[in-house]
């Protein structure tokens, strides 16, 4: 019995309880069009945990390969939203056509990357590191070059929250960025999903 009312004393005096926090997990996104899809896929999911990391959302990162053992995993980590991410790039000319990696403008998409004054510096800082290839894609782009961002935000339970959305977006000029407005704009619509679940 004394046991009982210290508990209730204690929850009492605590004072009120943070809300619980939403989270998303990423999976590796499918990238094409790219010479080094590794890398410009590792970049495209920092930018997208730097945006969907907040007060009221986190951001869990997977490591599985297969649906199904990430479905796995995202239960074992008690974040069973998984979003997933497909990016495409087309030249302007039609033909199949790769970049290369080489990060050589890695300022012009950091610049990009909120910096908000909560969450974790770990996130901040995987996300300009790994803005690296993303940069470095826009630095190849050329005039007329398109990208295409096709997402969806499943449970690991295979429930639908958001069907897949895609978002396409052309270069007006050599060296624009045309990926990390897509992610912001899939972030935004990410976000808005989890907060009316």
């Amino acid at each position: 019995m004394i046991a009982a009312q210290l508990l209730v004393l204690a929850v009492l005096t605590a004072g009120p309880q943070p809300a619980d926090t939403a989270c998303v997990s990423l999976l590796l996104p499918s990238v094409t069009g790219v010479d080094d899809s590794t890398a410009v896929a590792t970049s495209v999911r920092a930018i997208f945990e730097s945006y969907l990391t907040g007060p009221s959302l986190k951001s869990v990162l997977l490591d599985a390969k297969l649906a199904s053992q990430a479905n796995e995993e995202a239960k074992q980590k008690g974040c069973t939203r998984i979003l997933t991410v497909t990016v495409s790039r087309k030249a302007a000319d039609n033909k199949p056509s790769t970049l290369s990696s080489v990060a050589r403008a890695a300022g012009t998409t950091a610049a990009y990357i909120p910096l908000p004054n909560y969450g974790s510096a770990v996130a901040v800082g995987a996300a300009r590191g790994g803005a690296q290839a993303v940069a470095d894609v826009a630095y190849h782009t050329r005039a007329k070059d398109e990208i295409t961002l096709a997402y969806k935000l499943v449970t690991a339970d295979g429930a639908m929250l958001m069907p897949e959305r895609s978002d396409k977006a052309k270069a007006k000029s050599n060296g624009e960025d045309l990926l990390t407005p897509l992610i912001a704009k899939a972030s935004e619509a990410v976000a808005g999903t989890i907060a009316r679940k």
